[in-house]
């Protein structure tokens, strides 16, 4: 789906990998004393640093959506080049309805 009825996949997905990665993260935090835990990671905390990349990730496609939310402004459609080419068009074939409103 594209226009202002669709959603922007990004918001979702950006929405997921923060919260996981937060959540990964604060476990990272929690247990970063515990060097048996990360015996098997060689001593690396990599809750911890996978938290960190999830989150900025998830930042990351959140900034991307809310960038192309602002981008679809709405314009009149005598602004795009589509829309002055329909009003020549109109104007041509004498067809201009006069205010865009309905005729009464």
């Amino acid at each position: 789906m594209s226009g202002a009825s669709g959603l922007d996949i990004r918001l979702p997905i950006g929405g997921l990998f923060t919260v996981l990665g937060l959540l990964v993260g604060g476990y990272g935090l929690a247990t970063g004393g515990d060097a048996e835990r990360y015996a098997l990671s060689l001593g690396v905390n990599i809750n911890l640093w996978w938290g960190l990349v999830m989150v900025a990730f998830g930042a990351l496609m959140l900034a991307a959506a809310s960038r192309a939310r602002r981008g679809l402004s709405a314009r009149r459609a005598a602004e795009t080049p589509e829309g002055t080419a329909t009003e020549a068009r109109e104007h041509r074939r004498g067809l201009e309805g006069g205010g865009g409103g309905g005729r009464g």
